[in-house]
């Protein structure tokens, strides 16, 4: 199916203009002068009001001013002007004063380009009361005299126009994509056109045409720099205005690395033309710290003036700002990083030891593909193994495990700290980067450290062995000796591995005194604050506590956007996803999955990709569509992809539920039995309580309620005692205990649980003669359900028509439903044909049907009442 391109046309339907468009409209006499810069909307809502008042039976006119007619007398009105035998002024007025008898609307566009005579001529209709008048002016520009006495005379009244609010702009892209464009790209959009209409509509069409903003994963993506089409350039230019070749030169100095010193700037294009740029607005200077800094007055100036830049001017502007940064004493924090990506940009060999500092440094600001730019220059300018080491710790962060080299030792003289570093990264290569979990631990077990041990328990963690991930946690956590990365990692792999466990408790305590070792350390720690987050959120999924979880993860994923954090934004969309699946929020959850796969295309950081795409699979499996979810799993099957122990039952779980999309129920519970016991030998007991409560979602309570009733007893979080209470009631039909388990599911975010109780509450409730019970819990379910409109589960099907049938009568008829034949379902549920054929005739009766075709409607997995 082709993409939907996005509507972008000439003409924007008009936002975050009511205010002034009602004042306009209900002025009765004058007119008004609409002023502010190009392109924020003047004449978009000069027509506006000429549609509104035409309405009324008025007749309008319009006036186009342009430069080229600024040459010639009366000529941007001469259209308005009745046949004239004398062409003086006086007489044009009188014979003006003689043809306005209507009190037209006329709207004068662009008035400040008008030649004096068109402009007296206004001004006689607005003095003379003879129009109402709707002008526009450009900000900025000199006026002819009679166009500003319009407002200073009281003719008419003056509305300046802002550029557009936040909220107006997204209206605009909301039209344009709905909401098929992704967070971080809208972000970057109200960044670049800065709230103007003119410029965000050229932004769209030039990054259509490039192919920078293209739909990827069921979202339009920015995947690049804005690269100026020569429309956009041209109308960029426009706003710059016609500028001298040193004004223009100190623009470029300027986007070339901008905030730029304003002293260095001077000294580098010289006083004069930094002065011009900023008398006419194309600069702005503010203060940083004790410095004057210079800034280019519009983002969207930057991005054309360095697309357009000549590649060999490019060099030698980056080139010259680097030297003269680093003739000064380089005292700031990111000083290093600029001049880094300056001797980069520049294409000079560079120096080794500011490059390998601003590797660092964007490495820490996870910016991990200038990181890896920056540390392989540096390598080559000669930074030697720190470097080679560097670019293996960025390769393991955006998991590129296939392209990672580890260096050789650091030799002899090494200090203790980067033979640790070096030791960790063999480490991580041989368990992220080949599986071999033996000899990671061998190697970090070596250095005998409590840097060593919390790097260690990460791989404990994702190896599913949550107990000894906890107890070493706890060990590091309580050494005097133990450094802030030490405790940071201990204590962001130890939460998650107390919510597998089920100590919920633990892992909040360890997430805020690892939350506050983060917070005091965060310059040495800088990716301390969001690993915390990371665990936290996963320890909350871990044990269900879903309504916190989505809080964290929702408040960090906006956070990430705003900041267009690209690495984190990835791991909080994963989050997201994870939760809203859990949930029930199917829609969400599908495209917070497909971000991630946008996002981090190149990424396998941690081994996730395979999870991310079997939960996508999920999500669609529990939206009922089993053949995208299929080809999503198969995807996630691969067999490049690794995975660890500590998701593959997740990933199992979601093969269970692909199962049961295709009609196969009794094979999805079983696969799902499977599954908790792959979760109870990988010491995952909340795992294995999630996965046994699948099982008695998929009609099979029976087989797993006493073992759930075990868990409740073994688990300190209340997760354990609300699976077994739903289960056992589904087990005795008892309708109030159900009813309580669903009051918990509530209560902790398991939306979709909830749902799936009420409605086989107000089932057995129906049964039992509880009609009243059996009416509110009918209602219950259907404002749940209101939440998860795409939620299709065997649960929320039994109730009506298909409650009728049995479990495998069901089965059967959906799988007739999707147009099976009878020897097909035979083979797939392991019957023979004659005994399909006899579920399915006792399903026909009940259900009072003939045919195959006939089933789908009364078999839809929705609203109980």
């Amino acid at each position: 199916m082709g993409d939907p391109r996005p509507q972008v046309g000439d003409r924007w339907p008009l936002v975050g203009r009511e205010r002034q468009l009602s004042a306009i409209t209900s002025t009765a006499s004058g007119g008004v002068v609409l002023v502010g810069a190009a392109g924020v909307g003047k004449t978009r809502l000069a027509r506006e009001v000429v549609a509104r008042l035409k309405t009324d039976g008025r007749r309008t006119e319009w006036v186009a001013a342009t430069r080229s007619m600024a040459a010639i007398p009366f000529g941007a009105v001469s259209h308005l002007l009745p046949p004239l035998n004398n062409d003086s002024r006086l007489s044009v007025l009188h014979a003006v004063a003689a043809h306005f008898t209507d009190s037209p609307v006329i709207a004068v566009d662009d008035a400040h380009l008008l030649d004096d005579a068109s402009a007296a001529v206004v001004h006689h209709l607005a003095a003379r009361q003879l129009a109402y008048l709707i002008v526009t002016v450009r900000a900025g520009e000199p006026c002819p005299d009679a166009v500003n006495a319009l407002w200073k005379d009281g003719l008419t009244s003056r509305v300046g126009l802002a550029e557009l609010p936040e909220d107006a702009v997204d209206q605009l892209l909301d039209h344009a994509f709905g909401s098929r464009l992704a967070p971080v790209s809208r972000r970057r959009l109200h960044r670049v056109s800065a709230g103007n209409p003119l410029l965000l509509r050229e932004i769209l069409l030039a990054g259509l045409d490039t192919g920078e903003l293209r739909h990827r994963h069921g979202a339009w993506h920015w995947t690049g720099e804005v690269r100026a089409t020569t429309r956009l350039a041209d109308v960029v230019v426009g706003r710059l205005g016609s500028v001298a070749d040193t004004v223009y030169a100190a623009l470029e100095v300027v986007a070339g690395g901008e905030p730029v010193p304003v002293a260095l700037l001077e000294q580098l294009v010289g006083g004069a033309a930094v002065a011009t740029a900023e008398r006419k607005g194309l600069v702005t200077t503010e203060s940083a710290g004790r410095r004057l800094v210079a800034r280019l007055s519009h983002p969207l100036y930057g991005e054309v003036i360095r697309s357009t830049m000549a590649a060999s001017r490019a060099r030698s502007v980056a080139g010259q700002l680097a030297d003269a940064m680093t003739s000064t004493p380089m005292r700031r924090r990111d000083d290093a990083l600029r001049v880094g990506t300056l001797q980069l940009q520049s294409g000079r060999t560079g120096d080794p030891r500011i490059l390998l500092a601003a590797a660092k440094q964007a490495k820490d600001r996870f910016d991990h593909e200038l990181a890896e730019r920056l540390a392989r220059s540096a390598h080559e300018s000669g930074a030697g193994w720190a470097a080679e080491q560097l670019l293996a710790e960025v390769q393991l962060d955006r998991g590129r495990y296939d392209e990672l080299t580890v260096p050789g030792s650091p030799g002899a003289g090494a200090d203790d700290n980067d033979k640790v570093r070096w030791a960790i990264t063999r480490a991580d290569a041989m368990y992220w980067g080949q599986g071999k979990v033996a000899e990671a631990e061998q190697i970090l077990d070596e250095l005998d450290g409590d840097v060593a041990d919390g790097s260690l328990v990460w791989i404990l963690l994702f190896d599913s062995r949550c107990a000894e991930a906890l107890a070493l946690a706890d060990k590091v956590l309580r050494s005097p000796s133990a450094n802030p990365q030490a405790l940071v990692w201990a204590a962001s792999a130890g939460i998650p591995a107390a919510g597998f466990l089920g100590y919920q408790d633990r892992a909040d305590e360890i997430y805020r005194f690892g939350t506050r070792v983060a917070a005091e350390n965060e310059l040495q720690v800088p990716w301390g604050p969001a690993q915390m987050g990371y665990g936290r959120c996963l320890s909350l999924l871990a044990t269900g506590c879903l309504t916190e979880a989505w809080e964290l993860a929702d408040l960090e994923y906006q956070a990430a956007a705003a900041k267009e954090a690209i690495a984190p934004l990835g791991g909080w969309a994963g989050f997201r996803g994870a939760v809203a699946k859990a949930r029930g929020e199917l829609d969400v959850a599908a495209a917070s999955f497909r971000e991630v796969l946008a996002l981090l295309p190149n990424y396998d950081t941690f081994r996730l990709a395979a999870t991310c795409l079997a939960e996508l699979a999920g999500a669609r499996a529990l939206a009922g569509d089993h053949r995208q979810a299929q080809r999503l799993l198969d995807r996630a099957d691969s067999p490049t992809r690794l995975t660890s122990r500590l998701f593959q039952p997740w990933i199992e779980l979601d093969r269970a539920w692909v199962f049961a999309a295709s009609g196969e129920i009794s094979k999805a519970a079983a696969h799902a039995r499977e599954t908790a016991e792959m979760a109870r030998h990988n010491g995952l007991p909340t795992t294995e309580a999630f996965a046994l409560y699948d099982v008695a979602r998929l009609g099979e309570a029976r087989s797993v309620y006493i073992r759930l009733s075990e868990l409740a007893t073994e688990l300190t979080c209340d997760l354990g005692t609300t699976l077994a209470d739903a289960a056992c009631a589904l087990v005795d039909n008892d309708f109030e205990r159900l009813t309580h388990a669903a009051d918990c599911f509530e209560h902790q975010g398991l939306w979709l649980h909830a749902a799936e109780a009420m409605v086989t509450t107000a089932r057995l409730a129906h049964d039992a003669g509880a009609h009243t019970r059996a009416t509110a819990a009918t209602s219950r379910a259907n404002n749940l359900m209101r939440l998860l409109p795409r939620a299709r589960t065997p649960m929320l099907a039994t109730t009506g028509l298909p409650a009728m049938l049995t479990s495998r009568e069901r089965e059967v008829a959906l799988l007739a439903a999707q147009g099976q034949s009878s020897r097909r379902i035979a083979a797939r549920l392991n019957l023979s044909v004659r005994t399909v054929d006899n579920y399915l005739g006792r399903a026909y009766a009940k259900l009072g049907v003939t045919s195959r075709t006939e089933l789908g409607p009364l078999l839809s997995p929705r609203a109980p009442g």
